[in-house]
């Protein structure tokens, strides 16, 4: 009886855990650091990151500009690069939400993309070394009287890192250009049937134990 006794709350204890493992606590939200900002007139950013210690987490990010000084050396049709590096635990981006004010800000071929930080020198102008996801469709925003939000990075499974999201696209307003989103960072949810199982695991060695014992 003692053997069944102790078997069966450390299963419990063990699915409990488990559980919790994936279970969303309070969100953090917090304001994603400008790392680096790319433009024909130069570069600016103090290269700094955020770290995301705990999850669910969300972090607020944008820029905006003055008129057009041109396009960037090497990458025609795009007037800046922003990059923005963050570090996290083991974790899935749920989605990377823009939101674009469209009453007063006008920007074209708005394209983001997340890649790992290794080696890479930011900005990367062309294609990043390493683990990496392609360029979203580019989105144009003219003015208007509306703003809306706009799913701009869909699901991305993560490992534990640091990455970079790079953000690009051409200042077309006479007076400038801009825009804000959100990364909303998610953990891994587990199997539903996994804490069951691992509790189904614990009854039976119990029970095969008590068996055992009375043999």
């Amino acid at each position: 009886m003692s053997i069944r006794i102790r078997a069966l709350p450390l299963a419990a204890a063990l699915a409990w855990g488990l559980v919790h493992t994936a279970t969303a606590s309070a969100t953090t939200v917090t304001n994603a650091a400008l790392s680096y900002e790319e433009t024909a007139a130069g570069r600016t950013g103090n290269g700094q990151g955020t770290l995301f210690t705990s999850l669910p987490a969300q972090a607020n990010y944008g820029s905006q500009f003055g008129p057009s000084t041109g396009d960037l050396a090497g990458a025609p049709g795009f007037s800046f690069y922003d990059d923005y590096i963050f570090t996290v635990s083991a974790a899935t981006i749920d989605s990377v939400t823009s939101e674009i004010d469209l009453g007063s800000l006008s920007l074209g071929n708005l394209q983001e993309r997340i890649y790992s930080l290794g080696s890479n020198t930011l900005p990367v102008l062309g294609a990043p070394t390493g683990f990496q996801t392609d360029w979203t469709t580019p989105i144009g925003f003219q003015a208007g009287p509306t703003k809306g939000m706009t799913t701009v990075l869909g699901a991305t499974q993560l490992t534990a890192g640091t990455y970079v999201l790079e953000i690009r696209g051409e200042v077309t307003g006479a007076a400038g250009g801009g825009y804000s989103g959100m990364l909303n960072l998610q953990p891994v949810p587990l199997p539903a049937g996994l804490p069951l199982l691992v509790s189904g695991l614990g009854l039976l060695g119990g029970m095969a134990r008590r068996c055992f014992a009375r043999n």
